[in-house]
């Protein structure tokens, strides 16, 4: 496969996730919901009660992956919540493994620099865990490697050690094509670069400030979910 069919089987693929994204609103609002209150219980008066609801959007977006790997075109329902719980935070419990070797370094060049709990926020965090070129590097090579390990884990039911069958996962990345799936993995972070650049448009506005966490921060979450499903599902073919 050449450099102009890969663009061209990723447009086709950005447009069927657009279309899977945009075809039931109220669950992205719904999600877009659960993930505010989430966010809102970050704070040290309700971290126990993020700690109930956090991993939900998380595991709704895990389901968003087993059900396209059954077949599904259709956003899934909210139902099963201990299950959603449950596989979110095996997903956040990934990311974090995945995201070690990152902590690490950050640790070690930002001794007698480290955050408070208050000063911990999104943002602050990101800034902390992708401060020199060797940690962004590192941060893309990880993620490279992690987007697939999700989706495998997804791919066996949530089945915690697929996530890190190395073995697996290089097999599932050649099948896909390494340069192939090199320009599916770059799209996604521009997909992630554009859902920033709108959300800070759109918070301008003082009507972002609903727009953003109810409808474009979890519709875009939807869209890379079901992108990164499609390009999984190519290692099946």
């Amino acid at each position: 496969m050449d450099f102009e069919e890969m663009i061209m089987d990723s447009e086709k693929m950005i447009l069927s996730s657009v279309k899977y994204s945009s075809e039931n609103w109220i669950k992205i609002i719904v999600l877009g919901f659960i993930s505010l209150i989430a966010l809102i219980g970050i704070s040290n008066i309700f971290v126990s009660f993020f700690l109930v609801i956090g991993f939900i959007p998380a595991g709704y977006l895990f389901r968003i992956l087993k059900t396209s790997f059954q077949g599904s075109n259709e956003l899934p329902i909210f139902n099963e919540w201990m299950e959603m719980f449950i596989d979110g935070f095996k997903v956040v419990l990934v990311i974090i493994i995945y995201a070690i070797p990152i902590i690490i370094i950050a640790l070690i060049s930002n001794i007698g620099q480290l955050p408070t709990i208050s000063e911990i926020s999104a943002l602050y965090l990101w800034g902390f865990l992708t401060g020199s070129n060797l940690q962004i590097i590192l941060f893309f090579i990880i993620g490279f490697m992690e987007l697939i390990g999700i989706a495998n884990m997804a791919l066996y039911d949530g089945e915690f050690q697929a996530a890190f069958n190395f073995s697996e996962i290089r097999q599932r990345i050649s099948k896909i094509n390494w340069r192939r799936y090199l320009v599916f993995y770059i799209l996604i972070w521009i997909i992630g670069i554009i859902t920033v650049f709108i959300s800070s448009i759109t918070l301008t506005l003082l009507v972002g400030i609903f727009i953003v966490p109810l409808i474009i921060g979890p519709y875009f979450l939807v869209l890379g979910t079901r992108f990164l499903a499609l390009i999984f599902a190519a290692s099946e073919s």
